[in-house]
């Protein structure tokens, strides 16, 4: 008895450390001409580590893996193509704002200064819409996959290990021209 009830609540511990993992959700995909169009947020993304980074001062990223898929039925999707979204939040302790920056494929897209916690929150974890992949020479139905990368930490205080959420998929899409 006294086993069955310690492997109990074992389990109720590991249910509410895994509610709390980071996870992608709302991804939403349209098409703008051949663009396709990404929305999505990332959940518990800020905890006590993440927001002790930030507050340091130093640059914060978050970086998000997007993939273009071939849909195939009863196969492996293919990878058409794969972009990084990078969200950079660097606080400034004079000016007591944060200014946080888009790089798409390392080219920076966007940036915007911020003054409130919440705000920096949103604006890292909220993202789109934003045109992520072209469909010129993409045929048939395409989804898109997103991961989001929170940094890395020790496993046993000598293996990195990258925080990282699960794939999350859109919705499916029919490439333009495609019958």
């Amino acid at each position: 008895m006294r086993s069955a009830l310690v492997v109990f609540w074992l389990l109720v511990f590991a249910a509410s450390a895994a509610a709390e993992d980071p996870r992608v959700r709302g991804l939403q995909v349209s098409l703008e001409g051949d663009r396709v169009l990404a929305s999505f947020t990332l959940h518990n993304a800020f905890d006590r580590r993440f927001s002790e980074r930030l507050e340091s001062g130093l640059p914060t990223s978050i970086l998000y893996r997007l993939e273009l898929h071939r849909d195939r039925k009863r196969w492996y999707d293919r990878r058409l193509q794969e972009n990084t979204l990078e969200v950079v939040a660097v606080y400034d302790a004079v000016a007591r704002a944060y200014n946080v920056h888009y790089k798409l494929d390392d080219k920076l897209v966007e940036s915007r200064t911020v003054r409130e916690r919440q705000e920096v929150q949103n604006a890292m974890t909220r993202i789109g819409p934003l045109p992520v992949f072209s469909l010129e020479r993409a045929r048939g139905r395409v989804l898109v996959k997103v991961r989001a990368e929170l940094g890395s930490r020790n496993f046993l205080s000598l293996i990195p290990v990258t925080i990282a959420t699960d794939w999350a998929d859109s919705n499916k899409l029919r490439a333009p021209g495609a019958s």
